[in-house]
């Protein structure tokens, strides 16, 4: 019996030394993370036609997801941030057109919009008010140089003053100058 009450012992100090806390390991430090942003080009569709420094430079606005789709002979490009849905920028092309400047602005350009001197063969800007979950937004549609229908489209987010639209107006106008190409 003294035996197993020793070996009770024994087995009891080693239970209790073995309850003691391991020393904590130091903290590893980890390099930053750094995010690739991919270029807006590689959404494929119109996105070909510009990158983020090109679009920041001309709207003054950091986006950095780009998605694009293609249906026939036309090709689209929304880009957004990342946070959220709005701001977004968009641009449809139609590949040709047979259309010429006259006929563009009769059938293309809405009823409210102005017609735009120095963009392509035609061009107009229409800017309309807030809808239901975002801001006002600007919208620039032209015939290019190449005979394609090209229409530039910014949306701003809730809250948007009148001054903010009327500076993109400009802002848009040259990214819309930027885009026009003589070549398709």
């Amino acid at each position: 019996m003294r035996r197993v009450g020793a070996a009770l012992g024994v087995v009891a100090l080693l239970a209790v030394s073995g309850c003691q806390k391991k020393k904590e390991e130091a903290a590893v430090t980890l390099p930053p993370v750094t995010i690739a942003v991919a270029p807006a080009a590689s959404a494929g569709g119109a996105c070909i036609l510009w990158d983020w420094p090109l679009i920041k430079a001309k709207t003054g606005v950091d986006f950095s997801v780009a998605a694009s789709g293609q249906i026939d002979d036309t090709s689209t490009c929304v880009v957004q941030t990342v946070d959220s849905s709005w701001p977004d920028l968009s641009l449809s092309v139609v590949d040709q057109t047979k259309a010429d400047a006259k006929i563009f602005m009769a059938t293309r350009a809405p009823k409210k919009s102005v017609t735009l001197k120095g963009l392509g063969k035609a061009g107009y800007r229409l800017n309309t008010g807030a809808g239901s979950g975002h801001g006002p937004s600007v919208e620039i549609g032209w015939l290019s140089e190449a005979a394609q229908l090209q229409t530039l489209k910014f949306t701003f987010a809730k809250g948007a003053t009148n001054a903010a639209v009327a500076k993109m107006n400009n802002g848009l106008f040259e990214l819309a100058k930027a885009l026009d190409t003589t070549d398709g």
